[in-house]
């Protein structure tokens, strides 16, 4: 008869072969009932020899307490964006810019089914599951590791032998239909999950890890670091992946792009009979080496793009136009309509974008509508069906007053927006608040969109300081309806963790107009504190590369304002965080200090958004145009005008070989190779 830590262990092994087969080769051996019966048979024998449990053992998916919240952990390689195109022309661009880039006829491509769900990094250490990450802006997501581990199809522990010091796995998290189908089924139908990327992003945010056991499912497409050894392509990376017991998304290889069409086109209507969703194909270059050499912009890699399939059209009647007033003061239309299901969900509002747009499609109230959503996500108008039109139909006024305050609106003649222009309108405080409190800003846990207006409504909350001050106000909100001391626990839990986000995250959350995220993140970089910040004048602003005369003058005008200082005084008052959690280390003495630079032209030994941080890490300031106070213009491959006025001006320019002698030049190192 075995000892019991032979059959802990023989129960493992049997648990994992049978979690590989289900999951990762499709080919369940087993019932549920009897794969079941080995999970009990464990977990008894575990409870019996508590110090044979080990973190790795399949009954540790099960269970855990709940956690407070979850941090924001950066990335080891950013997490980029992948660019996209609906047209077979610019699919047919990329291609060629490929070829020419690489001096090549063909190159061997990877072709997979761009999955609907949310992106995650796994980090593995000699196979052991250590980290989990979202993509969350790019630079840093949330550390999601206790809920990930409750997923069966992420292997707590690789298969196999590793010479992988560290493994950085990323891939898709998402939702069968039939998951989200059978959640919705046992729902109240005020309460159903509006479709399966939204039922799988609100899953991976629990609290309590027990909760997650919602038959998620994971597909592995990419990869961040992986030291020390690296294979030669997506193919064989892969595979690699299949034989370490990962799912991976399917993928297909061609060389030509007649062979890459034609898969895009056979894969189309096979997509509803998956499973989950997609909502097109992601085609990347299949060489890592070849990846590296052609490098990344700032958002996406150039290697990769995703062929979006055309998104499903509806027609529906049009019962009235609704005008919403934004953050920012700006009054939009959004249609009311008559229910119709569309892309999975049933869409009862759509947006029609401006007063401009409703008169040059000519939409009238009681037509028949065409929508479809916008990136598979926003419902929008596309046109008219004006053979239904009905002989009672009405045209549709903008309205002169904003629905928020009744002040006046106005329109300046280089913009098509109508805007209320009132700093105390209330419609716009509330849209400011809701978005201060949203995932990309201050992400402040238990306080979302119905409960920022149910506390605006209450009188609790008019500014952003007074989120801070609920603390003192725990009895008014727990008499509030759907309320409760739980409720409540969580909400002041998470506005007090929101403090520590840091002075990136509060500029993007505070709404002001043209600076958003990725702004926000360079000038909190550049400044390290919100006083720098405020002692700045425009031009100073304007110069920082990414940023421009527009943006700043916006940004100088609401931290000059008497209500911008009154804002940034509340919050300091609040403590929270108004210096940058990541300062970037500013060396003087290198050979760039104190120099104005302009990178001009395409780079291959750079990508231009770390080359720029760099630069700026070694003293020099970055700027978007060639002036006579540039001191340096570093070209790259068709540089264009930029070159032109750089010897206009006498201003000194050098290449990438020059670059590379004045960083090996420094003490710090090169900026690392564009993310692959």
């Amino acid at each position: 008869m075995p000892s019991p830590i032979q059959r802990i262990k023989r129960l493992r092994n049997k648990i994992r072969r049978y979690d590989r087969l289900y999951f990762v080769e499709a080919k369940p051996e087993i019932s549920d009932r009897e794969y079941d019966a080995l999970m009990t048979e464990l977990r008894q024998l575990e409870t019996q020899h508590p110090q044979l449990i080990t973190a790795d053992s399949p009954t540790q998916r099960v269970g855990g307490e709940p956690i407070a919240g979850f941090q924001t952990v950066p990335h080891s390689v950013p997490m980029l964006s992948i660019d996209n195109t609906y047209d077979q022309k610019e699919l047919r661009a990329w291609y060629e810019r490929i070829l020419k880039k690489l001096g090549t006829p063909q190159v061997d491509l990877i072709v997979e089914p761009k999955i609907d769900g949310v992106a995650v990094s796994l980090q593995y250490v000699h196979g052991q599951l250590i980290q989990a990450l979202t993509r969350g802006n790019g630079d840093s997501g949330d550390d999601i590791t206790a809920n990930v581990r409750m997923i069966r199809p992420i292997p707590l522990v690789l298969e196999g032998k590793h010479t992988e010091q560290q493994l950085e796995i990323r891939g898709e998290i998402y939702m069968p239909d039939r998951v989200f189908d059978d959640i919705n089924a046992h729902r109240k139908t005020s309460d159903k999950l509006a479709n399966p990327r939204n039922a799988t992003a609100g899953t991976l945010k629990q609290k309590d890890p027990r909760n997650v056991a919602r038959g998620l499912r994971f597909a592995a497409h990419g990869r961040g670091v992986i030291d020390p050894t690296t294979p030669e392509t997506e193919a064989s990376y892969l595979e690699a992946l299949k034989q370490f017991g990962m799912p991976t998304v399917a993928c297909h290889q061609v060389s030509r792009f007649e062979e890459l069409w034609k898969h895009i086109e056979d894969f189309e209507p096979r997509r509803s009979k998956l499973g989950f969703g997609t909502d097109g194909m992601v085609i990347k270059v299949n060489g890592f080496m070849l990846q590296e050499k052609l490098g990344a912009t700032s958002k996406f890699p150039r290697w990769s793009i995703a062929y979006k399939y055309a998104a499903e059209q509806v027609r529906t009647r049009l019962l009235e136009i609704e005008w919403k007033v934004g953050k920012t003061g700006r009054v939009t239309p959004r249609a009311n309509m008559e229910p119709v299901p569309l892309a999975g969900t049933t869409v009862r509002h759509a947006s029609l974008h401006n007063a401009d747009e409703i008169e040059r499609k000519d939409v009238r109230l009681g037509d028949t509508v065409v929508i479809q959503k916008a990136g598979e996500i926003i419902p929008q108008v596309l046109g008219v069906v004006k053979k239904k039109r009905p002989k009672a139909s009405r045209a549709i006024k903008p309205p002169t007053r904003c629905p928020g305050c009744h002040e006046p609106l106005v329109r300046n003649e280089e913009e098509v927006d109508i805007r209320c222009i009132n700093p105390e309108c209330p419609a716009q405080l509330r849209e400011r608040l809701i978005w201060f409190v949203g995932r990309d800003q201050m992400d402040i846990e238990g306080l979302g969109t119905k409960a920022v207006a149910q506390l605006y409504d209450a009188g609790l909350v008019r500014s952003y300081g007074e989120i801070y001050g609920l603390k003192n106000q725990k009895d008014a909100l727990i008499r509030l309806e759907r309320m409760g001391t739980k409720k409540v626990g969580n909400m002041l839990a998470g506005i007090e963790t929101s403090k520590s986000r840091g002075l990136a995250r509060v500029l993007a959350g505070l709404g002001i107009r043209h600076v958003g995220s990725r702004a926000a993140q360079v000038l909190a970089e550049c400044f390290s504190n919100i006083d720098n910040l405020i002692a700045a004048d425009a031009d100073e602003l304007a110069k920082i590369d990414e940023i421009g005369p527009i943006t700043a003058e916006s940004l100088h005008t609401f931290l000059q304002h008497e209500a911008g200082r009154h804002v940034i005084g509340e919050l300091k008052d609040a403590g929270v965080q108004l210096t940058e959690t990541r300062p970037k280390k500013v060396v003087s003495d290198s050979p760039f200090s104190g120099k104005t630079i302009v990178i001009t032209g395409t780079l291959d030994q750079f990508d231009r958004k770390q080359l720029s941080g760099h630069l700026q890490a070694l003293g020099a300031k970055l700027t978007a145009s060639v002036s006579k106070n540039t001191d340096l213009v570093v070209v790259g491959e068709n540089p264009g005008s930029k070159l032109d006025k750089a010897q206009q001006f006498h201003v000194k320019t050098i290449d990438e070989t020059t670059l590379l002698k004045l960083l090996d030049q420094t003490s710090s190192q090169r900026p690392p190779q564009p993310p692959s």
